[in-house]
């Protein structure tokens, strides 16, 4: 037996009763049987339907278009239509409401259970579609990541919140226009706006990642770094329909690997000025000449032998974002100033010479011995670099100058 429940909106009695028996003998539950629109959207909303035969024509207030209009708006209910007759303009305006089928009076009883059946199950799949929908909908409006989705030809079709976050746009400003108006990528060391990824999944049909450092301009032209994938999206054929585009804004990222680097900098800094000042052997001033230079030069070899794998892992990772020998020397003079400060020294820098402004050990005697150990650290530490040229020493405080210079040629 049916639990199929049915209101039935018609205003001539005889024909409401034909339908009532018409449906009552099919096994399906007639509810209630009204002549009005106005009392049909009530009873729809105090008894809740699974389904609404609506004669198109009533008398009142409102018809069966209008009726069929506010129940479908508030409760989702499947409307079928009853019409003996179907003029074009009437047609026109059911048709706004979506109904789920027509039947043209007189009928048959099988063309009613047709017409029930169909559009029960039509609403049924419509409703689990919306379901489906709707829970796809929020999952990408959950997910931690910016999605934005187009067409084949390129429009926005969605964006989830955070891909409104990162770029700026509101997802209904955004709807329908053009992918490259609202995601405007271009290569973050030289400026140069990138290509649209739409075109190249949908001609290539493939998964694109962005394998190089990528800014996303954003509404108000800020920049944001961002890395990216992008994938189409097909039909059950295999038929690219569009391109579904994931992304990220990677600033706290970055953030949190510059600090990791700056640890693990500040780390190897620390490991390398203890291993300085522990292999700095207690100096007299009557060292002959040649004994210091020998000792210079063991200091050296020692020097090079424990800190050049750590030093070659730090400028490693400095490299990775220089784009030239410039950027790579910025890299090594910056390490050394920094690695003499870690011995007490203050310096100044620039692209061609480091300045050594003080010396702790300027009072002792033994201060030449330590000047050959600084030089000792400076030549050595620039061969490692594999930059072109040589440094040579201009000044030196213990000859009385005011600061020790270095001069580098490239």
């Amino acid at each position: 037996m049916s639990n199929v429940k049915i209101l039935v909106v018609e205003d001539e009695s005889i024909i409401a009763m034909d339908i009532k028996q018409r449906a009552e003998s099919l096994g399906y539950t007639v509810t209630a049987v009204t002549p009005s629109g106005e009392k049909a959207v009530k009873i729809a909303e105090e008894t809740t339907p699974d389904l609404v035969l609506m004669d198109i024509v009533l008398k009142g207030e409102i018809d069966g278009i209008e009726a069929a209009q506010r129940i479908k708006n508030a409760h989702d209910i499947p409307i079928v239509y009853l019409t003996a007759y179907s003029d074009e303009k009437t047609l026109k305006r059911a048709k706004v409401t979506e109904p789920f089928g027509y039947i043209i009076k007189p009928f048959e009883d099988r063309e009613l259970h047709s017409a029930v059946e169909m559009a029960l199950y039509k609403h049924k799949m419509e409703s689990k579609l919306k379901e489906s929908e709707k829970w796809l909908s929020t999952t990408l409006k959950s997910i931690g990541d910016a999605v934005i989705a187009t067409d084949r030809d390129g429009n926005i079709k969605f964006m989830n919140p955070v891909a409104a976050e990162v770029t700026g746009w509101d997802p209904e400003d955004s709807m329908g226009k053009p992918l490259e108006n609202i995601f405007r990528l271009v290569n973050e060391k030289t400026g140069t706006p990138l290509e649209n990824p739409v075109a190249k999944v949908v001609h290539d049909d493939i998964l694109v990642e962005l394998n190089e450092a990528t800014l996303l301009i954003r509404k108000d032209g800020s920049e944001v770094p961002i890395d990216d994938s992008s994938a189409p999206i097909k039909d059950k054929d295999g038929e690219i329909l569009g391109v579904a585009l994931i992304f990220r804004d990677i600033r706290e990222r970055r953030k949190a690997e510059r600090e990791r680097e700056e640890l693990l900098k500040e780390k190897a800094r620390g490991e390398l000025s203890s291993f300085v000042l522990s292999a700095l052997p207690v100096f007299a001033s009557n060292i002959p000449p040649q004994i210091r230079n020998s000792i210079a030069k063991s200091f050296s070899d020692r020097f090079e032998r424990n800190m050049k794998p750590k030093f070659k892992e730090e400028l490693e990772r400095c490299a990775e974002t220089c784009s030239g020998d410039n950027d790579l020397f910025e890299c090594y003079i910056s390490w050394l100033a920094e690695f003499f400060m870690n011995l007490g020294v203050s310096s100044k820098h620039n692209e061609s010479y480091i300045k050594l402004m003080n010396c702790p050990w300027i009072e002792e005697e033994s201060s030449p011995m330590f000047c050959l150990i600084c030089r000792a650290i400076i030549m050595r530490s620039f061969t490692w670099t594999q930059l072109k040229g040589n440094v040579e020493q201009k000044t030196c405080m213990a000859d009385s100058a005011d600061s020790c210079v270095f001069k580098f040629y490239k």
